[in-house]
């Protein structure tokens, strides 16, 4: 009996130790004070400390940060910090590579080639941060999955947010005056909730290449072109939570559906007000949709 208490107790004690070791305290970065997110995640990887960790950051950081096989990295503003290009716009802000549950928080991320890159099969959180004023993409996810919640992606020169053969959630984000569309998924998987998509220069989402949206209670309002743009072989769902999608004062159509894609409506829609016409819009060939007529726009799909 005593023998077997011991193991157990020895068991405990390993777990508690090895459980504490992955709680590492957070370590901090003042870029007020010459510190350096870069500096930081070198010296980690270096010592092998690339897993559980958290970087606390303030001030401004002109630098362009690349992770790179980390598991369970947070950089959380504190309390607040600016991540600012210093590459002329030839390089991210911020690039993440085959790194696992990466978690930036709380920051204004200002220029680069491309805002916040995540790819090669990393999954990324975007969560209440600001990125803008990047030479092509806001946010770009590349055979990646990614959760973006909270946050503000505007005036970027080309899209808002790309997701390439990439698996996104979002959530509450505020996407609007990017230069070519506010969401663009192709080949991919896109599920929206209580987004608010604006005043983009193209469309306010386009899906492609096979691409499937399940999107609920957006407001997608006053893109240059159509709200939300289907062609080859993509699916989006529009599905009520609260207050059902809205989908108005577009440049084109609220839904244009072409080549071989489907648009279905559940609950309540409203698509109507978009400045061409009809509101939901079946364009060769073979396209359909279920529940167009229920939108309180007009429509030339067959119900």
């Amino acid at each position: 009996m005593k023998h077997t208490l011991c193991t157990i107790l020895s068991t405990v004690v390993v777990l508690c130790f090895a459980a504490s070791a992955l709680a590492a305290p957070p370590s901090k970065v003042d870029c007020k004070k010459g510190g350096s997110i870069s500096a930081m995640l070198a010296h980690l990887a270096q010592t092998g400390s690339t897993r559980g960790i958290t970087i606390l950051v303030s001030g401004t950081c002109k630098e362009n940060i690349y992770i790179s096989r980390f598991d369970h990295l947070v950089l959380q503003a504190s309390p607040s910090a600016t991540l600012q290009d210093a590459s002329n716009g030839n390089a991210a802000v911020v690039n993440i590579v085959s790194s696992n549950d990466v978690t930036l928080q709380g920051f204004e991320v200002n220029g680069g080639a491309v805002g916040v890159v995540c790819w090669y099969f990393s999954f990324c959180t975007l969560n209440h941060n600001t990125v803008q004023q990047s030479g092509a993409q806001g946010v770009f996810f590349g055979r990646s999955e990614g959760l973006l919640q909270g946050n503000n992606i505007a005036n970027n020169a080309s899209f808002g947010v790309e997701g390439n053969a990439s698996k996104l959630q979002t959530y509450t984000n505020t996407i609007s005056n990017n230069g070519a569309s506010g969401v663009i998924v192709d080949g991919g998987n896109l599920t929206a909730t209580s987004d608010t998509i604006t005043s983009n220069g193209v469309f306010g989402i386009r899906l492609l290449n096979n691409s499937v949206a399940r999107v609920f209670d957006l407001t997608i309002d006053g893109n240059s072109a159509a709200g939300v743009h289907l062609e080859s072989g993509s699916t989006a769902s529009f599905e009520q939570i609260n207050t059902g999608n809205v989908i108005t004062g577009n440049g084109r159509f609220g839904v244009s559906v072409n080549d071989l894609s489907f648009a279905g409506f559940v609950g309540t829609n409203t698509v109507n007000g978009n400045l061409a016409q009809p509101d939901v819009v079946c364009n060769p060939q073979y396209s359909a949709t279920r529940g167009a007529g229920t939108v309180g726009g007009t429509t030339n799909c067959p119900n």
